[in-house]
């Protein structure tokens, strides 16, 4: 089902996304069966999810990060997404998944 059939691409829609991690692994904490501490990650997770939702043209709500998921409350911006011309469609993309060279996809496929 595409996503334009669940909220309207027009209109404010708030919605609470959660994830799970898989296979025991820990985003925060004392991992048990490795003996490592994940706190360290809080930060970066903290940022890195203030920075998705600006290149998305969402609104970070609120948010909650556990040790095997997270929670986040977010609210769609059309009336920004709409003022954004296509070059700056195209920058936010290139942001998001910048574009590889020739020699790093060459240097990739041998390790």
């Amino acid at each position: 089902m595409a996503r334009c059939e669940i909220f309207d691409p027009d209109e404010v829609a708030i919605a609470h996304v959660y994830t799970r991690v898989c296979r025991r692994c820990f985003l925060l904490g004392d991992d048990p069966f490795s003996g490592k501490n994940f706190d360290h990650r809080k930060v970066w997770i903290e940022e890195h999810l203030q920075q998705f939702a600006a290149f998305f043209g969402i609104d970070l709500l609120g948010f909650s990060i556990l040790s095997d998921h997270f929670h986040l409350i977010l609210r769609s911006r059309p009336d920004i997404v709409a003022t954004w011309s296509d070059e700056d469609v195209a920058r936010r993309w290139l942001m998001l998944c910048p574009h590889k060279q020739v020699r790093d996809i060459a240097l990739s496929r041998i390790v």
